[in-house]
């Protein structure tokens, strides 16, 4: 279907249809290797920053990874550099604790809440539960 009247062509050879990609398999592969290069950098903390260094957003990954084996490898392992850098870093000392610990939680699901195990129907549980909570009676022995 040609474009409306008077309406530039919808891709770069000037036909009508769907705009021509240009994020082929190859450019992919080569942007999986800068991709690793970005990594090495010491300057290099959150790999969002490199879609936006590189004019994509941060969404396109997944995309990314399912047109490139090789940069869906080195997504991956993006994932867990910036995981491992961020654990290093708060650990160092290197990072702002209260922002990494934040970062962390979100991004990877990890949490510091304490939760109990058990069926709260059972005595015993209940028993213990109630004692935490100040709400439970003392048990008195045969004295």
């Amino acid at each position: 279907m040609p474009a409306p009247r008077g309406h530039k062509p919808y891709n770069l050879k000037g036909e009508g249809g769907r705009p021509v990609t240009k994020w082929t398999p190859e450019k992919l592969d080569e942007l999986a290797d800068r991709f690793e290069q970005w990594m090495l950098r010491p300057d290099s903390i959150w790999y969002e920053s490199f879609c936006l260094e590189n004019d994509f957003l941060p969404e396109q990954l997944t995309r990314f990874a399912d047109k490139s084996e090789r940069f869906g490898q080195v997504y991956k392992k993006s994932q867990v550099w910036q995981k491992t850098k961020l654990v290093k870093g708060g650990l160092l000392n290197e990072y702002n604790a209260g922002f990494t610990k934040f970062v962390m939680s979100n991004t990877c699901g990890w949490s510091d809440k304490s939760q109990v195990a058990g069926d709260p129907a059972s005595p015993l549980i209940g028993m213990i539960l109630g004692k935490i909570d100040g709400n439970s009676k003392e048990i008195k022995g045969d004295d």
